[in-house]
């Protein structure tokens, strides 16, 4: 139902309203260089959440952020023009799944996009790869990506794989998943794709990254393990974690790692740990993503959408069932209005994170 404004009222409030003249304000007060501050550790600690998040095997949510996130950009004129600059550097954006991100930031001009620092969002495997979803985001220049595994060990590990063989547009990758099955699934054929066969990490990743950017850029890949089971959150704490490596005793025991599981890994008091695969990317690596083919792969999602936007592709494989009118108006604002299934994203900490339902730990 359209709402009205009932103008008389609107009218008397504003005539009884006192204002204050800004230079009352203590925040305006300060210095310039601290306000600065203020509002980096402002944005810093506000994450904005988009996109729907299972909460049953056929339920769901549509998360959206507190309607008041950048409510410190509407207080006054001069707030705003001082802090507009900024909040796209510090703040968190949360996606439920990549296609969510890429619903939001694939409309963002390169210069906008080139601004955005610090997003997390899950993997989500079912339509297309991570590694080459990224690639139509060809201005991202991301300090910090952050990204939730699937709990679908073999998913998770040809994910991770695909970033580190592939991946543009981020500094520093944090993988997370639920539990440990990625270090120790059994040799397995994964769907529309060859077999999935893992080695140990992280040594092998460690030299695919080094062939990228040079043995001598300091690039890396770190992995920590939980140390409590069944415990969501505690890989992030370096309380909780220690850091974890497979190692081979000989090139024999090489030629048959990976095909049976890691019954140790597996069992049932170790399989609820989680694991983070912190990736560095070396030193003067060009991690922007190139827009004009050649490209370097024939997986790569822009061999065959030729130019597509999006959008385009999204309603050609994805939401092909939902008829498309050429009058659609693909409107980008962070706050479209919600539905009555809406839900608002709670958190304590910016950086806490919420295992699906059935994305359970064994």
């Amino acid at each position: 139902m359209a709402r009205t404004k009932k103008k008389g009222k609107a009218k008397a409030k504003t005539q009884n309203q006192q204002i204050f003249p800004q230079t009352l304000s203590p925040l305006l007060q300060l210095p310039g260089e601290l306000r600065n501050q203020i509002y980096n550790c402002l944005f810093a600690s506000t994450r904005l959440t988009f996109g729907e998040r299972n909460t049953g095997p056929i339920t769901r949510k549509i998360m959206r952020p507190a309607i008041n996130s950048l409510a410190i950009l509407r207080v006054c004129r001069q707030i705003n023009q001082e802090a507009r600059s900024l909040w796209l550097g510090e703040i968190l954006f949360s996606f439920e799944v990549v296609k969510n991100l890429l619903d939001k930031f694939s409309t963002l001009p390169s210069s906008t996009l080139s601004q955005i620092r610090n997003p997390i969002g899950g993997d989500d495997d079912v339509f297309y790869k991570l590694a080459w979803a990224l690639k139509l985001l060809p201005g991202m220049n991301l300090d910090n990506l952050t990204v939730l595994g699937s709990s679908g060990g073999a998913i998770a590990y040809d994910a991770l794989g695909g970033l580190i063989k592939h991946g543009n547009g981020w500094r520093e990758l944090h993988f997370i998943t639920a539990n440990s099955e990625m270090l120790g699934f059994a040799k397995v054929r994964t769907f529309m794709a060859g077999p999935c066969w893992r080695k140990p990490q992280p040594s092998t990743w460690n030299d695919i990254l080094l062939r990228r950017d040079g043995a001598n850029s300091g690039a890396s890949v770190t992995i920590y393990r939980s140390t409590q089971s069944h415990s969501p959150g505690t890989v992030i704490d370096p309380r909780t974690r220690q850091i974890f490596e497979q190692k081979v005793p000989s090139p024999k025991d090489l030629e048959i790692f990976g095909v049976a599981e890691d019954k140790q890994l597996l069992a049932e008091d170790e399989i609820g740990k989680e694991l983070l695969v912190v990736v560095k990317r070396g030193h003067g690596a060009n991690i922007r993503e190139q827009d004009t083919p050649p490209y370097k792969s024939i997986d790569d999602i822009r061999q065959w959408s030729h130019g597509m936007t999006w959008a385009e592709i999204k309603h050609q494989c994805i939401d092909f069932s939902i008829p498309m009118d050429d009058d659609d108006d693909y409107d980008d604002d962070f706050f479209a209005e919600g539905y009555e299934t809406d839900e608002v994203d709670d958190y304590t900490r910016v950086d806490d994170y919420v295992w699906e339902p059935f994305n359970w730990m064994a």
